[in-house]
């Protein structure tokens, strides 16, 4: 008998990065065309990680692999305000749902992971790049 997937599975796109899509480009005007694609691109590479989900450990392991990546990435490419409240909401709409409420080891992973986006700076970013070229 097959097991059900965890339902975050399937609701990370659909409720966590949809909703903190949509909240965040509410208040956006016509002339934000340029940082408004760049923010489509972050959640279009963030709704394609969702083709891999396979179990909950898929998503905990893009959590704490990819997902951070992601973000490391687009706080150099995009104002950081803006990077980091997409990134955080995605988070908060994740501890939101009632499957990850009721998943203690879920949420200390979505905390850590707060966590570790909290001592990301975009400039470390930028020296990590230059290390790496020189």
């Amino acid at each position: 008998m097959q097991q059900t997937p965890h339902p975050l599975t399937y609701k990370f796109v659909r409720y966590c990065v949809n909703k903190a899509y949509s909240k965040l480009i509410a208040g956006f005007k016509e002339n934000d065309a340029n940082i408004l694609y760049s923010i489509e691109t972050i959640v279009n590479e963030l709704r394609n990680a969702e083709g891999g989900f396979r179990s909950i450990n898929d998503v905990v392991n893009f959590l704490t692999g990819d997902f951070l990546s992601e973000y490391r990435r687009a706080i150099s490419t995009l104002k950081s305000d803006l990077t980091t409240q997409l990134f955080k909401d995605i988070l908060n709409n994740c501890m939101d749902l009632d499957e990850v409420k009721g998943n203690v080891e879920l949420v200390n992973v979505i905390k850590n992971v707060m966590e570790k986006m909290a001592s990301i700076k975009p400039e470390e970013k930028l020296a990590e790049e230059v290390n790496a070229t020189s």
